[in-house]
């Protein structure tokens, strides 16, 4: 099926655009503006290739709807249109970036002359971009690893592109939600196009509506000047939030009035501002299980549950494990000597059942590269690092299970109390109880339920213990 080129057209006289509309006939797709007002959000819903647009409208000026388009996006061809005789007018527009100037009244023969000249143009655009993408993907691809779970999700990122849907991501601690975020953000390839990132278990629940949807001046104690929430400097471009699930029930109802309505109330404003935004949130939580437990709302549930990309643990993509660690050494290694590895290190790190997945994986790599004087990292120097639970098995050769091996690290990390300090003792001992806790139990709130504290605590204590 040929393309046709999607045309809008800015003039408060309807006959230009009936003209216009007949002499392109067949050729283009065409839309009418008889103000060009809200030409963002025109743009944001539309993709449009070529605009005809008057310098002399009503209530606003055409200079400003070419520079407010061209900020926007400055590959689209801009044709201005004008019975204009100033000649200051048509030198502005040029400077402004616009394609062609066509005085009225128009001639057919010169519209479709300037037409095609735009649509040649516009194609080189857009060939350079696709090439200009393709050696980006090359280059600065974040989501690294080539097994079939990585191409799968990689493929529904792709499919997600231009379709402006709210997405749920889902996976545990490090496998790289932040990531998944900012490649869907990247992908629609707008340099204007904001991208805003919130976690949600960092901040007070008395400052986060505030944070979230920003506040007037004295709405509160402490609000001594107006602040923009994360939302609204979101507008017509991505907002993430980050583990959503810990947001209080009060907030998860706001939230679900924003997603629903696209509209925020700051507090203290007394009235609702209309805004044009991608949600993209996450969560290492089982929501299903949280609603059945009441902790998180099921109508916010099934209004996030649309478009969901699962993320998979390391320990289901164990093939990308020496694409990972060469990643990594390139990351690390600018600035140091080249470290290679050899391929019993790589059988030690593919043995490991890696809890902290990806994230603990370049953490490991890191460390690697800057304590070890040799150049080669063979499985001795994997062996010594602070790794958990699988390798157990490696340094002792025992077959005792997983809770079995943490009961001997225990009694050893106790033995061992007369080398460390009182308050080093007290943290491994918070950190086994809270890892036991953790493997019996099925959510994290039944982790915070048995520990008595409240979740903010239980994620700022995992975080510090590196748990999963």
């Amino acid at each position: 099926m040929q393309y046709l080129p999607n045309i809008l057209v800015i003039d408060d006289d309807p006959l230009v655009f009936e003209f216009i509309q007949g002499a392109l006939e067949n050729k283009a797709k065409l839309h009418y503006s008889d103000s060009g007002k809200n030409i963002n959000s025109f743009l944001h819903r539309n993709t449009i290739d070529l605009i005809f647009v008057d310098l002399h409208l009503p209530g606003v000026s055409g200079h400003d709807i070419i520079k407010g388009v061209k900020n926007y996006d400055d590959s689209i061809q801009i044709v201005v249109i004008s019975s204009s005789d100033e000649i200051n007018d048509a030198i502005r527009a040029f400077r402004f970036g616009i394609n062609d100037f066509l005085p009225k009244p128009l001639s057919e023969e010169n519209l479709n002359q300037v037409f095609e000249k735009c649509l040649r143009q516009n194609q080189t655009l857009r060939t350079n971009r696709v090439l200009s993408d393709r050696v980006g993907k090359l280059e600065t691809g974040l989501i690294v690893g080539e097994s079939e779970t990585v191409k799968d999700l990689l493929y529904q990122i792709e499919q997600l592109k231009g379709s402006g849907l709210d997405v749920l991501i889902l996976g545990e601690s490090g496998t790289g939600k932040e990531l998944v975020a900012k490649t869907l953000h990247n992908q629609e390839g707008k340099k204007t196009r904001p991208y805003v990132t919130l976690n949600c278990s960092v901040i007070p629940r008395e400052l986060m509506e505030s944070v979230l949807f920003g506040h007037e001046k004295g709405s509160f104690t402490g609000a001594v000047k107006k602040q923009l929430g994360k939302f609204e400097l979101a507008n017509y471009g991505d907002i993430f939030l980050d583990e959503i699930s810990t947001l209080s029930f009060d907030l998860q109802a706001k939230l679900l009035r924003v997603l629903q309505e696209r509209e925020i109330e700051p507090v203290g404003l007394g009235q609702s501002k209309k805004l044009e935004f991608r949600v993209i949130a996450a969560t290492n939580e089982e929501l299903t299980q949280l609603v059945k437990e009441n902790g998180f709302r099921m109508d916010l549930y099934y209004r996030l549950n649309k478009i969901i990309l699962r993320i998979p643990p390391l320990r289901e993509r164990k093939n990308d494990i020496a694409i990972l660690v060469d990643h990594f050494f390139r990351k690390y290694a600018k600035n140091n000597p080249v470290k290679t590895i050899t391929d019993r290190a790589l059988e030690v790190m593919h043995d490991y059942s890696w809890p902290g997945n990806v994230r603990e994986l370049e953490n490991i790599v890191e460390n690697l590269i800057f304590t070890t004087r040799s150049e080669v990292i063979d499985h001795n120097h994997i062996l010594k690092c602070n790794m958990d639970e699988s390798l157990g098995d490696l340094v002792s050769g025992s077959n005792k299970s997983i809770d079995e091996q943490d009961i001997d690290k225990d009694a050893f990390y106790f033995k061992m109390g007369k080398d460390l300090t009182l308050d080093q003792m007290v943290k491994n001992a918070e950190k086994h109880f809270i890892k036991q806790i953790i493997h019996d139990s099925a959510t994290k709130q039944e982790v915070a339920s048995k520990l008595a504290i409240d979740r903010k605590t239980l994620f700022r204590k995992m975080k510090l213990y590196n748990l999963s």
